[in-house]
């Protein structure tokens, strides 16, 4: 036993012995442990060294906070450094044992002076079943504040997220309109906002109503229910560049609107439109229609005329001589080339125009394509090879489609310089004929491919070669296709050749 029992003060007047205070301090139910003023065990009982699965001899010699669990230790030191010779309130506190389980006991202590510092008493009554009801009032408080800051964290970061989402959408030129399943309104940006004053007075400002006044292409036919922007998007449908107009009068606007659905796990929601306002574009786009339009019209009238003049000199029963007409034949074909590209103007400036659809053979039209440019195919060394059946028959405007494989033939022969095959072929395809011309030209690259629909592109390779053409061949061929109901595709590279592939269907367009 310690010296510190041997000194140890009378009780009741009356000395005891020291193995009646050995027996008491090992024998007692509670744990008793004697500190030191630094913090490290001089002694324990039995039942302490039980109660925490240690060996008295490895406990002696280890600081006592070592055995304290870490959270405890901050009100261990403030209730430590409170200790007095008269024993202080309990302290709740968790021990760790051996296996790294927590040990739940009260503590209560005394401070005895010793000759050179002091000696801290501590009895340890173990908490049988778990936590003291005191740690689990802190325990719960401890969790509900760090749930109550969570939360609070939560909200100024979902502040912040919508605070930027507004900026945002508030920002963008665009009008940005989201709807709910059934087309009522739930959010508008600022730009959408400041266009509600432009829809002229009197008109209904409920977009899901079917009541706004939307009308299409021509500003004056309303459209279908079915096929305004909101309808449409609040079906469930996604969409781009839809161009309507929307109001009357001289504040009528086009819009190009697109929607996109807000899908929430596979159900439809609601959908996100766009609306931009195009109307000086779409004027600048009509205006620059019309200005090339009475320009080519004005150009075709004196073009035909010299072409009959022309026509009526190499005809005339007087023979001239071979330079004159040489150099007439010559003004012939550069006259021509020159009322093509006015006519290509004209078929551009004019839009969309009425088609004589009528059931006829391919065969014969793809044969006369090739046969127009023979000439020029012989000049660049290019063979042809025509694969289209003899029974094969659509509803189309013949004089439509001939221009569409002559566009594409003479494209095929003109960019394919160094010689090479021309191949044409059709086939049918369930409801549909596909048409095909491939050539093992000079071909495209893929920046070029971007643009080879784009009026008045040439590429870079045709520009050196000096590949005539205005650039409007392609354009004019898709818009033809697309009025058939169909569509135009293709493969191409660099090198190596083009491969234009159009497909129609069999019994015309709608059907």
């Amino acid at each position: 036993m310690l010296q510190f029992f041997r000194r140890f003060p009378r009780i009741g007047g009356v000395r005891t012995s020291i193995s009646d205070w050995s027996t008491l301090f090992h024998r007692s139910p509670s744990g008793y442990v004697l500190v030191s003023g630094r913090g490290v065990i001089l002694e324990s009982n039995a039942a302490f060294a039980a109660w925490t699965g240690r060996n008295r001899s490895i406990l002696a010699g280890t600081a006592f906070t070592d055995l304290l669990s870490p959270g405890d230790l901050p009100e261990y030191q403030r209730w430590s450094a409170a200790l007095t010779a008269t024993p202080t309130a309990s302290l709740d506190v968790d021990f760790t044992g051996t296996d790294g389980t927590r040990l739940p006991a009260f503590i209560s202590a005394a401070r005895i002076a010793r000759r050179g510092g002091t000696v801290d008493l501590i009895n340890v009554f173990p908490v049988p079943g778990g936590h003291s009801y005191e740690r689990d009032l802190v325990d719960a408080r401890q969790q509900a504040e760090t749930a109550e800051t969570a939360r609070g964290a939560a909200e100024l970061r979902a502040q912040q997220r919508e605070s930027l989402l507004k900026t945002i959408l508030d920002t963008v030129d665009v009008g940005v309109l989201v709807v709910d399943d059934e087309g009522r309104e739930i959010l508008a940006n600022a730009r959408m906002e400041s266009s509600r004053p432009l829809i002229p007075s009197g008109t209904s400002h409920t977009f899901g109503g079917g009541t706004w006044p939307v009308y299409g292409p021509d500003r004056k036919t309303p459209l279908p229910d079915e096929q305004r922007p909101i309808r449409r998007a609040i079906s469930g449908e996604s969409f781009s560049e839809q161009i309507v107009w929307i109001g009357t009068g001289r504040g009528q606007m086009a819009v190009s609107v697109c929607a996109r659905r807000v899908p929430d796990g596979g159900d439809f929601k609601g959908s996100v439109l766009a609306f931009n306002d195009v109307t000086q574009l779409v004027r600048a786009q009509s205006a620059q229609g019309e200005f090339v339009g009475n320009v080519s019209h004005e150009l075709r009238t004196p073009l035909t005329s010299i072409l009959g003049y022309l026509d009526m000199a190499l005809e005339a029963e007087v023979e001239l001589p071979n330079a004159v007409e040489t150099a007439l034949q010559i003004a012939v074909r550069n006259a021509e080339r020159l009322l093509q590209l006015v006519t290509d103007l004209l078929s551009v400036a004019s839009g969309n125009a009425a088609l004589e659809l009528r059931e006829v053979s391919l065969a014969p039209m793809a044969v006369a394509a090739v046969d127009s440019f023979g000439p020029r195919a012989r000049i660049n060394g290019v063979e042809f090879d025509v694969e289209v059946p003899a029974d094969l028959r659509a509803v189309v405007d013949a004089g439509r489609i001939r221009e569409v494989l002559e566009n594409l033939v003479s494209n095929a022969v003109k960019y394919s310089p160094d010689g090479g095959k021309v191949q044409v072929r059709a086939r049918r395809q369930e409801d549909s004929v596909v048409i095909e011309v491939a050539d093992n030209g000079i071909g495209m690259t893929p920046e070029e491919q971007d643009q080879v629909f784009t009026r008045f592109f040439r590429s870079g390779q045709a520009l050196t070669a000096a590949i005539p053409g205005a650039g409007l061949g392609l354009a004019i061929t898709r818009r033809i296709v697309e009025e058939h109901g169909g569509s135009i595709s293709f493969r191409s590279e660099a090198g190596q050749g083009t491969i234009f592939t159009v497909t129609l269907p069999l019994a015309g367009p709608g059907l």
